[in-house]
Order: structure tokens, then C-alpha cells, then sequence
């Protein structure tokens, strides 16, 4: 294989990463979260307690930016700086 072949296969794996890891983050809020009774439940659909509690007992990143999402939308909304 030539130099700019192997370059290129290594731009590709990386392009390619990138898009999974783009799409991860768009689809984020889609992410289901099994309750302790075996229930599925999006995390876009958590009460605010559960979901912090969800996050402090597994720190999942999903439901970190799920509680980040909540606080920007809800200071947007509410009008402040």
C-alpha cells in the first residue's frame, strides 16, 4: 500500500469516529434507563430526582448531559444571563 493509501485509511477510521461519536451525542436523550422494578423509561421522561439519583449512583455521561440540557433550557426559559 502506498504512503497516501495509508493515510488515507487512517483519516477514514477517524472521520469515521467522529460521526459515531456525533451521533451518540445527538441521540443522547433517547437512551433508556432500567428502574430497579425492571422498567424502561427514556431519560428525557425522568423526574429531575430520579434522574440525578440515577446519575449518582452509575455516573453515567448520558445523564450528566441529560441534567446539563435541563438546567440551560430551564435558564433560557426563565430569562437569566
Amino acid at each position: 500500500m502506498s504512503d497516501w493509501a495509508s493515510e488515507f485509511v487512517g483519516d477514514a477510521a477517524i472521520a469515521e469516529r467522529i460521526w459515531e461519536e456525533r451521533e451518540a451525542r445527538a441521540n443522547f436523550r433517547t437512551e433508556l434507563w432500567t428502574t430497579k422494578d425492571g422498567r424502561a423509561i427514556p431519560i428525557r421522561d425522568m423526574e429531575d430526582s430520579h434522574l440525578f439519583n440515577a446519575y449518582r449512583h452509575s455516573q453515567k455521561n448520558y445523564l450528566f448531559r441529560e441534567m446539563v440540557l435541563r438546567l440551560f433550557e430551564a435558564r433560557i426559559e426563565g430569562g437569566r444571563p
